[in-house]
């Protein structure tokens, strides 16, 4: 193993690489045959692959964290972590979330990797930017859905629900997503006020009468 090409990669602290960097470091250090050696890497497990051109370095000396967050907001731009891993992330649902699930603008889209899978789902664009908030993590920021974002996006965007009134949504948290409601207690009203002015969503309607209720 090249211990300089090592030295090179570890300063990259999300461990994320796109390929034009990953050849300049090789071409620093005096390698011509760029993919040859990329492969070379990779059968090592040195680097893995993420998506064409894209890549994760792993270190064999230095065992530090990464962030599959920031992993999924790389993978896909633009885009942020919402619906089931958001609201896990805030302790808003019980179940381990072991799938990255984000909202984009462009064509929704999974990708399977040795960290595990990123799911990507299609967002309007009107929707997007409502409730977004930057998180930190030992390696790095990332971009995440506030935990009212995330229920929004949730509850609009589960097309196999009928909810037709307040109790309806009510038993659908409490019921369907195990929500502990207390979470919700400090929420921001506004928020869901703003997804609603947007989406004009019934669900979301009904949404807020119950916020309401809470905060």
């Amino acid at each position: 193993m090249n211990i300089s090409i090592e030295k090179n990669l570890q300063q990259y602290k999300t461990h994320i690489i796109d390929h034009a960097t990953l050849s300049t470091v090789l071409v620093n250090n005096g390698y011509t045959g760029i993919n040859d050696k990329i492969n070379k890497l990779k059968k090592d497990g040195l680097i893995e692959t993420l998506k064409r051109g894209l890549y994760l370095h792993k270190s064999p000396f230095n065992k530090t964290f990464i962030s599959k967050e920031i992993i999924a907001n790389t993978l896909l731009s633009p885009s942020y972590i919402s619906f089931d891993y958001a609201l896990y992330f805030y302790g808003l649902i019980p179940e381990s979330v072991h799938d990255v699930t984000s909202a984009t603008t462009k064509r929704s889209k999974n990708f399977k990797t040795n960290t595990g899978i990123y799911s990507f789902k299609q967002v309007k664009k009107e929707l997007y930017p409502i409730g977004l908030k930057i998180e930190s993590s030992k390696n790095g920021n990332f971009i995440i859905a506030t935990k009212e974002k995330a229920l929004c996006d949730k509850i609009y965007y589960t097309k196999d629900i009928q909810i037709t009134s307040k109790k309806m949504i009510l038993e659908f948290l409490e019921d369907d997503l195990r929500i502990d409601l207390e979470e919700l207690e400090d929420c921001n009203i506004k928020i869901f006020e703003k997804y609603y002015e947007i989406s004009k969503s019934k669900k979301i309607k009904f949404l807020i009468q119950v916020m309401q209720d809470l905060v």
